[in-house]
Formats: C-alpha cells, structure tokens, sequence
C-alpha cells in the first residue's frame, strides 16, 4: 500500500465551498446609521503577528494610542509565507475576552492545532 505524502504549511487544507452570507435590505450600516456608530476621528486599523497554539488566556498587545476606554475589535487568522497571505484551513481559533487598558489590550486567543501556527489579527480601535 501505497502512503500519500503531502507538503502542507499549517493546517492549510483545501477549504469546502459553502453558502455565501447574504445582505439583508436595510441592516448594512450605511449614510445615517453609520454616523449613528459615533467613531472618532482618531479610529485606526493595525494588525500583529504571532507564531502560536493551544489556549493563551492572556496574551498583551501593546499599543500606545489604546486606552482603556476604548473601543477594540480583533480578528484572527492564519496565514502562510506572508502576513497578507491569509487563509482558512483546518485549525479552530478564536478571539476572546479582550480587555483595553491604558498602552494595550490583552486578549483570550484559542488556536486549536497540534503544533504551532503563523496567525495574524487584524484590530479595530476608536481611542
């Protein structure tokens, strides 16, 4: 018998075509409602990366312009020779639990593989 040898980085698997999420009429945020978000002007987008698995329950992300009043969104995901290389394989992972303070945020990251995994998080922050 024969063994199938195959050359993969991470849990980088073919994905599975599934339905698409559709748009509902009316909930995009668009014209008022999105000025109804009340964003500073002063909202910024960045993203970190790490080298990971298992269950990290509080890792810190430094950054000067987080306060602990602010508003901050984190998202993950894998990624293969560069950052911008993104992907969805097999490995499970979340954002959980994340806490601003005054030169950061820290956050409950799960990545659930074996071994550890190249994954990006992008972040939203409204100071």
């Amino acid at each position: 018998m024969e063994m199938k040898v195959e050359h993969r980085t991470g849990s980088n698997l073919a994905p599975e075509t599934t339905d698409l999420p559709l748009e509902q009429d009316g909930q995009a945020a668009k014209g008022a409602v999105a000025q109804d978000l009340n964003l500073s002007a002063a909202a910024f987008t960045t993203y970190y990366t790490w080298t990971a698995n298992g269950v990290n329950p509080s890792v810190n992300f430094a950054n000067a312009n987080v306060h602990a009043n602010s508003r901050v969104f984190v998202n993950i995901s894998e990624y293969a020779a560069t950052p911008q290389d993104r992907f969805i394989g097999a490995a499970r992972m979340a954002v959980y639990n994340i806490a601003p303070y005054n030169g950061g945020f820290r956050a409950w990251v799960d990545i659930s593989w074996g071994s550890p995994l190249k994954v990006r998080f992008d972040v939203f922050v409204d100071p």
